[in-house]
């Protein structure tokens, strides 16, 4: 490696890193700016779908069209993910502008407490992984379907309605953060 790397024999300084950073498995590549601040944790997840670096050093997106590739943050706590019935990447498009202010209204409020996001948000649209991650969670096959998953806690909460708008994405967002929503076991 050409780059600045703890060596794997440094079990101990490898172990402090894992804590610091709360990694839990490898491959694992974070991303700091000059500061040590943390950037992204899905730095891997960021080289695989951005292999020119073009977006390089990849700061976060409110929004995330969910992927095989980065499927994995599913694990990394509480997500909403709305479900469109559509292949059209002008449905997902869409989809994500209705629910990207107010995941930049929530990741701003929680940064201005120097927090991390008590939730990632994702839309998802039609393919393989979204059927097999609708039938693990046993999710209904309705579309538009608003969803918090928390896979940790093997609890999802389902919004089922027939038109998604941004007030019901906020009030259910707020209902969520609030603890006022009941959980389902996943």
């Amino acid at each position: 490696m050409p780059w600045l790397a703890v060596p794997y024999t440094d079990e101990a300084r490898r172990s402090r890193l894992n804590r610091l950073y709360g990694i839990q498995g490898i491959p694992t590549l974070i991303v700091l700016d000059p500061q040590g601040e943390v950037i992204t944790r899905q730095g891997r997840v960021e080289v695989l779908n951005d292999e020119d670096c073009r977006e390089f050093p990849w700061h976060p997106k409110p929004v995330l069209e969910l992927s095989d590739s980065n499927a994995v943050q599913l694990n990394e706590g509480p997500c909403l993910v709305l479900f469109v019935d559509s292949e059209d990447d002008g449905e997902s498009e869409a989809a994500k502008q209705l629910i990207q202010p107010i995941a930049e209204k929530i990741i701003a409020k929680y940064k201005a407490k120097e927090e991390e996001a008590p939730l990632l948000f994702f839309v998802a649209g039609e393919d393989d992984m979204t059927d097999s991650l609708r039938d693990y969670t046993n999710l209904p096959e309705a579309a538009p379907l608003l969803t918090i998953l928390d896979m940790s806690a093997r609890a999802k909460y389902v919004m089922d309605v027939e038109e998604i708008t941004p007030a019901i994405v906020e009030a259910f967002v707020n209902d969520f953060l609030a603890e006022k929503l009941k959980p389902e076991p996943i």
